[in-house]
């Protein structure tokens, strides 16, 4: 029989608690804990249990007590033992076996996931509101987790596929992750890198979603898994390959959840870029990639172009910090008559028409908004009427007819266009088989995208001959390195027009005799070298923790303050700024700036006013939600202090709802009807208008109502943090309002911890810079963030006069940035400089802002 008591000592040594209990079968804590009079000594304990415990019917470990309420459960605890050894004891019918095996299991981490299906911390991860609850995790999974479906380190390690390359402890090891394995553009680039380095790295990939290029990836890589949370599940793959990654390789801005895993393990990492800017949406997948690789690797200089903003948002060094390694070597090549001639053959019988003397005009990719496909169907029917031999296949998959962003559209645009019509100009194919045959019998490529970064079908034109004609800045082809050459037309960016008469003048292609193939490009090799050139050459490092402690990738919660801190070490390192690292940080920052709008920004600590203010104040509340107003008015001693207070909101019943609050705290606002428009900023400095509520007041606080129940705590957390430090509390006042008193100084806002770029109201900047009196810096340092501060009339009339009073606004909805709406925010300290006065932040390190 299998010795129970062994396989006990092995583990029990291995979690460092064989000493206290040498026998499965009984736990002096748990027993302890039924007896708290007997104390803590183990043997007392065991002694206890057998003179008197046992014959009362005490349960000696929480598995007796366990099945006891739950027989049920000894067969969950039989499903999830993976062990051998223990396996065997329960086949062969010991009636400890499973006794041992829950045991074992409820001793955590390391030796649950060694000997079951079954992690803790896997567990835990998964379903954090397990342990918030404080909950046995074991025994919350035997008892209902496993019938609610909730998932194990079984279901987890599932999704781990042992891959064909063999693991080798003299070889280095990359991780190379990307965001999907489907069959397009960057899994592609992907699996080009992953050939590559298994020739001579230990490779794991590690993709965010399956696809069907698994079995391709598994030819090369030792591991492949498919992971959701990379954070919490890379700790649970079994293999030492996961103990050996060396450094990674993140291909694609999609693939940015690998970031906060690589930088928990400080792992070194380069991030390839093949997505414009424009589209990488939400902004935070961008802005984490430039802030934690130690090198970004751009598909193209046209790419790299389109992210100088965001890069200046966080103080990227661009020059020192990235480089250009283009997926495939530029080489052109040519088709023999042989294969030109059978390529056409067999696309004529698929498409039913005879394409032996025809100009063809091919398009491939997703038919889609971005690639253009409905600019593409233009083009051809420009050139059905100049020349109905100019024939145009596009091929390629993802129309959706039921899609009504395009879809619906594109359908209705393709049948009006006599698409796919016998003896037409216009044809679409699946991708599939027919690819190579296109791409070989084509005289032409027509690139229609909007934006795309560099597409590998155009390789793949380029290397059968084909030319290529294309839209100018819309896409990394337009490179000097490629559109200089006679290889490619650019024409006028989205311009069917210019690019038909383009195709019209082009010649056929001809055949040629021979294409001797090149090799293929050391892409995986290039960005190896460039990333290990740039670690080498770092000088600069920072450890341990900083003054200002707030979250970028990881949580506020203590359990995560090794990881923030090891987050700001990274950025530090790189002279990044997402986050300020301390007061004497911005201080240093504003006296090294020589651009005047810095100029007057100072920092000055926050202090509650015991005693009436020295200033008379007025306050204005935008309240398009009501929700927290009564508790506002209740919280901040403040408002019973004010001269005056006027709500802004959008309906009488608002309004009525409002007068209702005020008068159960005896105060008696102004309320001022306003269209809902311009968020907060616009009804606030409308009151400034000629004959408008603001009056002749001189101070003023500018707060709005933020809508909680559609929000998360954090923001709830963060609004707390900007009003606690602009008005102080239900019993004295902050000294914010004594400040915007003095003379010189005409904004007051608090000091917001997170470094505030222009972020997208970046590209509105030229058209104001010419009213203000200079140049504005690459970022604007400080900032009233969330549009809450004190100010004084004559800032307010200096913004209006910037915008001018017949200023074309946005209406509403609008997006989360890049408005002139959040300008405004951004620029008031720019005007308050401007209009010879100062601009406060007052800062408040032990409020918590997040």
């Amino acid at each position: 029989m299998t010795d129970l008591l062994a396989i006990w000592r092995k583990h029990a040594s291995a979690a460092n608690v064989l000493q206290r209990r040498p026998d499965f079968r009984f736990d002096p804590d748990f027993y302890g804990r039924q007896w708290p009079d007997l104390g803590q000594d183990p043997e007392a304990l065991r002694a206890h249990y057998e003179r008197h415990g046992k014959a009362k019917g005490a349960a000696p470990s929480l598995y007796i007590r366990a099945i006891a309420e739950r027989p049920d459960l000894t067969a969950v605890v039989d499903g999830l033992i993976v062990d051998p050894d223990i396996r065997q004891a329960i086949a062969s019918g010991d009636p400890e076996a499973l006794h041992l095996a829950f045991e074992l299991m409820h001793l955590g981490p390391p030796v649950d996931a060694r000997i079951s299906d079954f992690s803790l911390e896997a567990y835990l991860d998964t379903y954090p509101d397990i342990g918030s609850a404080g909950v046995d995790a074991l025994i919350h999974y035997l008892a209902y987790g496993v019938k609610e479906g909730r998932q194990t380190l079984k279901h987890l390690l599932a999704s781990q596929h042992h891959g064909r390359g063999a693991y080798s402890a003299d070889r280095p090891t990359c991780l190379i992750g990307t965001h999907e394995l489907s069959r397009t553009g960057a899994p592609i680039v992907t699996l080009d890198l992953v050939r590559e380095a298994s020739r001579t790295h230990n490779v794991i990939v590690a993709s965010l979603k399956d696809g069907p290029l698994l079995d391709s990836f598994l030819e090369y890589a030792c591991e492949v898994v498919i992971v959701t949370r990379p954070l919490g599940d890379f700790r649970h793959y079994r293999g030492e390959v996961f103990s050996r990654i060396d450094f990674a390789i993140v291909n694609s801005v999609e693939a940015w959840s690998f970031i906060p895993f690589l930088v928990a393990q400080e792992i070194p990492f380069a991030s390839y870029v093949h997505e414009y800017v424009h589209y990488v949406l939400p902004t935070y997948k961008s802005t984490f990639t430039g802030l934690f690789a130690d090198l970004v690797v751009f598909s193209s200089e046209h790419v790299r172009d389109s992210w100088a903003g965001r890069l200046k948002d966080i103080e990227f060094d661009t020059a020192r910090d990235s480089t250009i390694v283009r997926q495939r070597n530029f080489s052109t090549g040519g088709v023999d008559a042989l294969t030109l001639d059978g390529a056409r053959a067999r696309l004529s019988n698929v498409i039913g028409r005879d394409l032996s003397n025809v100009r063809l005009i091919c398009g491939a990719g997703h038919l889609q908004w971005r690639k253009g496909t409905d600019i593409f169907t233009m083009v051809a029917q420009i050139c059905r009427d100049r020349d109905p031999n100019t024939v145009f296949v596009w091929i390629g998959d993802g129309l959706n007819f039921e899609d009504i962003s395009f879809g619906v559209w594109m359908k209705y645009h393709m049948k009006q266009a006599g698409a796919d019509k016998h003896g037409g100009n216009l044809f679409f194919l699946p991708a599939g088989p027919a690819y190579q045959d296109l791409i070989a019998a084509s005289d032409a490529m027509l690139v229609s995208s909007r934006l795309d970064p560099l597409p590998n079908v155009v390789f793949d034109a380029l290397d059968a001959g084909c030319h290529i004609v294309q839209f100018e800045g819309a896409s990394g082809f337009g490179d000097s390195l490629y559109a200089e050459t006679e290889h490619f037309t650019s024409v006028e960016y989205g311009n069917p027009l210019a690019a038909a008469e383009a195709i019209l003048s082009l010649p056929r292609k001809a055949a040629t005799a021979g294409v001797e193939s090149l090799p293929p490009p050391r892409l995986f090799g290039s960005i190896r070298k460039a990333l290990e050139a740039r670690l080498a050459a770092q000088r600069y490092f920072v450890r341990g923790a900083s003054q200002i402690d707030v979250p970028v990738l990881y949580t506020s919660g203590d359990g995560d303050r090794p990881l923030r801190v090891r987050e700001r070490e990274k950025m530090l390192r790189y002279r990044r700024r997402f986050v300020w690292r301390d007061l004497a940080d911005v201080e240093e920052e504003l006296a090294s700036s020589d651009n005047w709008t810095h100029k007057r920004l100072r920092l000055l600590p926050y202090e509650q006013v015991p005693r009436v203010p020295e200033t008379e104040f007025s306050i204005h509340v935008h309240a398009y939600y009501t929700d927290e107003l009564g508790d506002d008015l209740k919280r901040y001693r403040a408002y019973r202090l004010a001269k005056r207070i006027v709500f802004t909101t959008d309906t009488e019943r608002k309004a009525d709802e409002i007068r209702r609050i005020a008068a159960s705290e005896e105060l008696s606002p102004e309320v001022v009807i306003v269209p809902n428009r311009g968020r907060d900023i616009l009804p606030f400095m409308e009151l400034f208008a000629e004959g408008g509520a603001a009056g002749d007041d001189e101070v003023w606080c500018h707060l709005h109502q933020k809508k909680s129940l559609a929000t998360v705590r954090s923001g709830d957390v963060w609004r707390t943090f900007l009003m606690r430090i602009l008005l102080g509390d239900e019993k004295e006042i902050s000294t914010a309002i004594n400040l915007i008193g003095q003379d010189g100084i005409g904004l007051v806002a608090p000091f917001d911890p997170y470094f505030i770029p222009w972020n997208a109201s970046r590209e509105l900047l030229p058209r104001f810079v010419d009213r203000l009196s200079g140049p504005l810096p690459d970022n604007p340092l400080l900032l009233p963030v969330g549009n809450m501060f004190w100010i004084r009339r004559s800032v307010v009339l200096a913004m209006r006069d910037l915008f001018g009073h017949n200023y074309p606004w946005p209406n509403e909805p609008i997006p989360d940035d890049g408005t002139e709406f959040h300008l405004i925010e951004r620029l008031w300290p720019a005007v308050t400089t401007q209009a010879g006065l100062d601009s406060v932040f007052v800062h408040k390190l032990d409020q918590k802002r997040v």
